[in-house]
């Protein structure tokens, strides 16, 4: 997954190490977490791939990847499955309360 296609954006030599990246994530002094642009692919591996696929598909198709209910599921799907909804919640959450604050 997201691991075809061309990438357009071009930087210009010399500053690929200084870009950074927000997280949306927060430490433990509520500041948020930055990382160099050059390294988010250290953040994305093979695992985080797999997890996202499986909740896309279960988001997607309404339906879990194995047969039966949320018991007969791997521990860690289901694992996965709950952190990333609770990630998309406080996204969404925050989403409005931006926009909330728009108007």
């Amino acid at each position: 997954m997201f691991k075809h296609g061309k990438q357009n954006a071009r930087v210009r030599s010399g500053r690929e190490n200084s870009l950074k990246w927000n997280t949306g994530v927060k430490d433990d002094n509520g500041k948020d977490i930055w990382i160099r642009v050059v390294d988010a692919k250290d953040y994305m591996t093979e695992e985080f791939n797999i997890c996202m696929y499986v909740y896309s598909m279960t988001e997607n198709l309404e339906c879990l990847p194995f047969a039966g209910g949320w018991a007969e599921q791997p521990e860690w799907i289901a694992h996965a499955v709950t952190v990333l909804k609770v990630e998309q919640s406080l996204y969404e959450q925050e989403q409005r309360e931006i926009e909330k604050h728009k108007h």
